[in-house]
């Protein structure tokens, strides 16, 4: 999603393309891969309907945006062929930035230069001299295998993150919307984490539990909330204006 909202508007300047494209991402997992939403789902997402989707799909997909993906994903949610939506992973390198590099002859902090005996070493055009890994530091042999350890725990637990991004269940009660994605999604939805009521939360909880049928994401979660609390938001607010001419209206009967 961070992606997808990051692209220039110069890269990008078809709207429709971009709304599907953002809501493509809220399918996908952390690396970008495995969003497999139906035409229907992105239909309902983005209020188009779905032959204009599946055609911003094939536009973004002949643009570089996106790519068909591991088909096998769709395969082991969906059993029968004829019902399963294309996988398609998001081209996370297609736009991205480079990243810095320092000019020849920066000061040693960088890694791109060295001096020894008195001379100044310049590394090579576009070399990276980057430090040594932690694990490589001078130190004692109990704290090499320590910092190891707890390298090959992180890229375990962010590969488990990964799984879990991919994983689509049906809503339930004791659900908590993730903070960071539920954030992301309010702040599209032109909202703050303030709009989450205990009593909405339990409103959405309430109809979509009595689903259990519908699965989606965590993400794909949270982007429901956010638009089940703006749907909330624009009632409340014509409940108000209606009560105001109402009771405009009774002033001036009583005026008469």
């Amino acid at each position: 999603m961070t992606w997808a909202l990051a692209i220039p508007k110069a890269a990008l300047d078809n709207p429709a393309a971009r709304h599907v494209l953002l809501c493509l991402a809220n399918y996908a997992g952390s690396d970008g891969r495995g969003a497999f939403p139906s035409a229907g789902t992105l239909s309902e997402d983005t209020g188009l309907s779905e032959r204009t989707v599946r055609l911003k799909l094939d536009e973004l997909e002949k643009g570089g945006w996106i790519a068909e993906g591991n088909q096998a994903i769709a395969a082991a949610y969906i059993e029968r062929r004829d019902r399963r939506p294309v996988v398609y992973d998001l081209q996370l390198k297609r736009g991205a930035n480079a990243a810095p590099r320092k000019e020849r002859g920066a000061d040693n902090r960088t890694g791109c230069s060295s001096q020894q005996n008195g001379v100044q070493e310049n590394a090579e055009r576009g070399a990276a001299a980057a430090p040594n890994p932690s694990v490589n530091h001078q130190g004692t042999e109990e704290q090499q295998p320590r910092e190891i350890s707890e390298l090959v725990a992180e890229q375990d637990r962010q590969a488990l993150e990964s799984q879990d991004d991919l994983q689509r269940f049906a809503m339930f009660a004791e659900w908590n919307p993730p903070v960071d994605k539920v954030t992301a999604q309010l702040t599209l939805a032109g909202l703050t984490l303030e709009a989450i009521t205990e009593e909405s939360l339990k409103s959405f909880l309430g109809y979509y539990v009595a689903k259990p049928r519908l699965l989606d994401s965590s993400g794909g979660w949270c982007f429901r909330l956010a638009k089940w609390l703006k749907g909330e938001k624009a009632r409340s607010a014509s409940e108000v204006e209606q009560d105001e001419t109402q009771t405009d209206w009774t002033a001036k009967g009583v005026r008469v």
